[in-house]
């Protein structure tokens, strides 16, 4: 159903009247020169648009909190001391073990809500407090010789850690969690397991001053 070659002036099979404008072809209508570069240039605008937001989205690294239960710390509860104890069941877990109770530790120090934070309980005082149980359940590791050579191909390193927060000294339950952290698909200084690791311990920190917070006097 293709227009054929008719002499200028007369009707096509498309009821279109020929003019300068618009001649058909063999393949139909031609489309002024004019019109096809404006066409283009907006072709290339959302190409250009389109594939930055896709760079844009690889660069950015995530991490979220979810099955979450209800607080259920007293009020008020003095927030003093927090033990943090990282654990696993899965093989070959050391490096982010320690990278993750590094992170956890750090960052609630680096708050300056908390008069003790550590790892270990023997440098912990006497006082209120709770403990921050951290037990990674699910990971997919990228190193970052893995990024370097397969860049954005590699994917997104992604961890994924229960956490179970208790009385420091009674033990009691407070709140239990899951924290994911997923790092983004960027350069080989990026985009690596550490990075996921850190989002995931954003997550368990956001928590943590969310219950501060709930229960201060």
């Amino acid at each position: 159903m293709f227009a054929r070659t008719f002499p200028k002036g007369r009707r096509t099979d498309f009821g279109l009247r020929i003019s300068g404008f618009f001649r058909p072809s063999s393949f139909g209508l031609r489309i002024p020169a004019g019109v096809l570069a404006a066409l283009m240039k907006a072709a290339v605008k959302f190409t250009t648009q389109w594939l930055a937001l896709l760079v844009l989205a690889g660069c950015v690294s995530s991490g979220r909190v979810h099955n979450a239960s209800p607080i259920t710390a007293p009020k008020p509860f003095d927030l003093d001391l927090i033990w943090v104890k990282t654990s696993s069941a899965l093989p070959d877990l050391a490096a982010e073990k320690r990278m993750l109770n590094d992170a956890l530790v750090s960052s609630l120090r680096e708050s300056g809500l908390f008069r003790e934070v550590s790892g270990d309980k023997t440098e912990l005082g006497s006082g209120s407090g709770i403990t921050i149980e951290a037990e990674i359940k699910e990971v997919r590791k990228i190193s970052k010789d893995t990024r370097l050579w397969a860049g954005a191909m590699a994917g997104r390193a992604r961890i994924r850690v229960q956490v179970r927060i208790s009385d420091f000294n009674s033990g009691n339950q407070l709140e239990t969690f899951e924290a994911d952290g997923e790092s983004s698909t960027g350069s080989a200084l990026a985009g690596t397991t550490d990075e996921a690791v850190d989002q995931a311990a954003a997550e368990v920190v956001g928590q943590v001053l969310k219950i501060n917070a709930q229960t201060a006097k």
